[in-house]
């Protein structure tokens, strides 16, 4: 049935369809894993949770293997981490939601952060991130020596991760917004220390020691 009526709509609004369908079934893994686990995922339980065929679910992704890499790479969509903040008042009003959120969907996002292909696909999207983080530094300090700048910049993405998340939350007992207040300051101290160093430099014409 869902073949006739792809068969049947303008171009358009047939791709329009298969997005929405393809969102329907990504969101439908989404959900099946945070109640069931990825053991005893299948196609059948997919489709059931989507409101699709078993075999519409079969067309889009043939595999098991091809459905759960088309996931993970969406999965960051799903929690609201497909963009980046651009100044430090953005990612202080930001990561104490997004932190909430990984709370409450909490076996999606240690999921993402176990499986390898959760791994890999963060992988593929790390140049964006590291942009993003680079610009943002960019603009709240300025000019810096290469070597500091790229420092700050893995400082505060790995504040900013759901790996941080998980490590207050399973080494301090934090919730997502405790952990959000932790990393947020951490991150405003390290913007802060960079523009007094800066600053410093300017002034002296000399680098600065770093803070050891």
């Amino acid at each position: 049935m869902n073949s006739t009526i792809d068969d049947v709509q303008p171009p358009g609004l047939r791709d329009r369809h298969k997005l929405r369908t393809r969102e329907a079934i990504l969101d439908a893994v989404a959900r099946c894993l945070e109640s069931d686990g990825l053991a005893n995922l299948s196609f059948a339980q997919i489709a059931r949770e989507a409101g699709v065929g078993e075999s519409t679910a079969f067309r889009y992704f043939p595999t098991k293997e091809a459905l759960l890499d088309a996931f993970w790479k969406w999965a960051p969509k799903a929690i609201s981490r497909d963009q980046f903040p651009r100044t430090y008042e953005e990612l202080s009003a930001r990561l104490g939601p997004d932190f909430a959120r990984f709370d409450a969907r909490e076996t999606l996002i240690r999921g993402m952060l176990a499986s390898p292909v959760g791994r890999e696909a963060r992988r593929h999207a790390n140049a964006e991130r590291q942009k993003a983080f680079a610009e943002l530094v960019d603009r709240e300090v300025g000019p810096m020596p290469e070597a500091e700048r790229r420092n700050l910049c893995a400082a505060m993405q790995l504040l900013y991760s759901a790996s941080a998340w998980a490590a207050f939350k399973d080494y301090w007992d934090m919730d997502g917004r405790e952990a959000a207040a932790a990393a947020t300051q951490a991150i405003g101290a390290l913007l802060d220390d960079a523009r007094r160093r800066m600053r410093q430099q300017k002034k002296t014409g000399s680098k600065p020691a770093c803070n050891t």
